[in-house]
């Protein structure tokens, strides 16, 4: 992907709305995940590796997006794309459920 499509990309995603959609999802996420550790821990334990990277991935880049931070560089824009953080954190979790 070239800089200017990365770019266009992360600054479709780089408006309020949808930075105040993943603060909100990450704070219900890793409150989720803290008021129901052992759930989530035994559940997580017998899940695919790639699944939980893929929820863990997506927490960070919400609390990356949520939080307002200004990335710079193209290789972290396109890291921590929201859009690739919301694919990837939609996939894992249906994948999860139909599992």
């Amino acid at each position: 992907m070239s800089n200017r499509m990365i770019n266009y990309l992360y600054q479709i995603f780089n408006k309020g709305s949808l930075r105040t959609l993943s603060f909100i999802l990450a704070i219900l996420i890793t409150l989720c995940f803290f008021l129901n550790i052992n759930d989530f821990s035994t559940n997580l334990r017998s899940a695919p590796t790639s699944i939980v990277l893929f929820i863990i991935w997506g927490t960070g880049v919400f609390w990356i997006h949520g939080i307002g931070f200004d990335i710079r560089a193209t290789i972290w824009k396109a890291l921590f794309s929201p859009l690739l953080g919301y694919i990837a954190f939609v996939l894992a979790f249906v994948l999860a459920w139909v599992m």
